[in-house]
């Protein structure tokens, strides 16, 4: 997330999660000028949901360098870096003593008209899960899950979105959604939201496929290689150095999923799960 950093004029929002808990927090707009673009498709915000929301900070801290602005007593935090707002931590115990099996992180996508994209949600096989949200000088909000049960936000954004830019060092880079039916995955996505979906240009024979809207990449859709889990969406952050990041993540308190290792469509990954899953 760029151009909204913390010395902008904030906001009283009600933050919701699938949990069923929500809290009065004050939150920055997504960007400081009133009259931005809006950019349907892209992912503009993302919210990690755990029920240790300390834990989540010590880890995300020491790992990426990110800082925290600790707001209604730890219940949210706005994660920053280097002035630039990335996305928030809701720690659910904070309102009822409620603690997720595991913590899971939410992106949210942003979308013209919330009311039609649930519409379109409806008509494409998913579900909202809750009532939408009115954010006051940033716009509207609901949590809604794909016709695969992968869960991600929607953001109708009222000042508009971040503008495309290049994703700097420990900031989100990409989004990717292991889905258990990629092929449904790729319809609902494409009739839900109007993306324009394309084999990836370094490899025009696989099965992955890049989702793409106002002329951007936004992510890729594969199929789930892991086995028992439900689809997810998984956000990617940028880093110089996968490997090297990996070898600290256990001492921290997180896990290793998969080892750092080449990507068939470039870079290096390695996938990881923080304190709380």
């Amino acid at each position: 997330m760029q151009n909204a950093t913390l010395s902008s004029p904030a906001i009283t929002r009600r933050v919701a999660s699938i949990t069923g808990c929500s809290q009065s927090v004050t939150l920055p707009p997504l960007v400081d000028e009133p009259d931005a673009q809006q950019i349907p498709g892209k992912f503009v915000w993302h919210n990690l949901v755990t029920g240790d929301g300390e834990a989540a900070r010590q880890f995300y801290g020491a790992l990426f360098g990110w800082e925290f602005d600790v707001l209604e007593d730890g219940r949210y935090s706005v994660i920053t870096y280097q002035g630039r707002n990335l996305g928030g931590i809701l720690d659910t115990s904070k309102k009822d003593g409620h603690t997720p099996k595991r913590g899971h992180w939410l992106s949210a996508m942003s979308v013209a008209n919330l009311d039609a994209s649930l519409a379109a949600v409806d008509r494409a096989g998913g579900k909202q899960l809750e009532a939408p949200t009115d954010v006051s000088g940033v716009g509207r909000v609901v949590t809604v899950a794909d016709a695969d049960g992968a869960l991600l936000h929607l953001l109708s954004s009222e000042r508009g979105d971040p503008p495309d830019a290049e994703p700097q060092v420990h900031t989100w880079l990409w989004h990717e959604l292991l889905a258990n039916d990629a092929a449904g995955a790729l319809k609902f996505y494409e009739g839900a939201f109007a993306y324009r979906a394309a084999a990836p240009k370094k490899d025009p024979t696989s099965e992955y496929r890049v989702l793409w809207s106002a002329g951007e990449a936004r992510a890729g859709i594969l199929q789930n290689p892991f086995e028992k889990t439900r689809s997810a969406w998984i956000p990617y952050v940028r880093v110089d150095d996968p490997a090297a990041l990996a070898e600290r993540v256990t001492e921290l308190g997180g896990r290793v999923i998969v080892e750092a290792q080449p990507r068939p469509l470039g870079g290096e990954v390695a996938l990881i799960t923080g304190p709380s899953g």
